[in-house]
Order: structure tokens, then sequence, then C-alpha cells
């Protein structure tokens, strides 16, 4: 079920740009937690991150999000702090499990909602994920204007 009134609000973000191959995902997303944890950043969470591109040749361009408990940091090389991160009018969708085979789903059901609703996408897809250890749970969010 697709929510049309969703938005991304958080405050005192770390960010990061990174490039690579999909499969490498888990991997870039520990070296990024190891990497916040680094700079003496204590993680308020949760973790986010945006696609910046449609991974045709299979490699990703993407940016990395953790929200922190610090007012400022000083921040690692490539690191980027925003005491405020906020994405309003967003279409989002929760998924569950088998998030690889989902998630192409939940772009299309997006998309599919944008085309037959009149309305244009103004973001990248971000992945917000939730849960805890037993129970995991991903939100894809787009931002959309009329």
């Amino acid at each position: 079920m697709i929510n049309p009134k969703d938005a991304i609000r958080y405050t005192n973000v770390l960010s990061k740009r990174v490039y690579f191959h999909y499969t490498e995902i888990d991997s870039i997303l520990k070296q990024f937690l190891h990497e916040v944890i680094q700079q003496k950043a204590r993680i308020k969470g949760p973790l986010f991150y945006s696609i910046t591109n449609v991974p045709m040749d299979e490699m990703v361009h993407a940016e990395l999000f953790m929200p922190i408990k610090e007012d400022s940091i000083v921040t690692m090389e490539d690191y980027y702090f925003h005491s405020y991160y906020n994405v309003e009018d967003m279409l989002s969708i929760c998924l569950f499990d088998h998030f690889e085979q989902k998630t192409e789903i939940a772009y299309h059901m997006l998309l599919d909602y944008i085309e037959h609703n009149g309305l244009n996408q103004i973001t990248p897809f971000y992945h917000v994920i939730s849960g805890d250890e037993i129970f995991q749970y991903v939100f894809i969010k787009v931002g959309v204007s009329s």
C-alpha cells in the first residue's frame, strides 16, 4: 500500500556520497556505520540512503545518511554535516522481507502511482532502514510535485 503523505525529517545528519557495485551494499553500509562511529558520533538513526542513478551497469551512485545526537561535529574527508535534512511531499511503500527482489516492484508501484496521478518525480528514491535484529523493514520513498 502506498502512503501518499510522507516525508523525511531529521536533525543533525552525517552523509557521504559513494559509488559501488550493487552486490557490495552490505559492506558499504557497514563501512559507513563504522566511519560514523570513528568520528565520535552517537547514532540516533535510522540509516537511510538515496540512489541517485539508474544502475543499468550494476554500479550505484548513492548518498548515505545517518542522524546523530551531536549538534555539530568535525567530519572526516568526504563527509557532510546537515543540521537539518528535510524532504516533504513524498510517496512511500514499506517492504518487510525479500528486500532485493521487492525493491524493483516497489519502484514500479511508486512510478505507476506517480504517472496515474499526474505527479512529477522530483527526488531520487530513498531507502529508510528500520526495525531491529529480529524484524527489519525498509521504507522506499520518493519526492513528488503536482
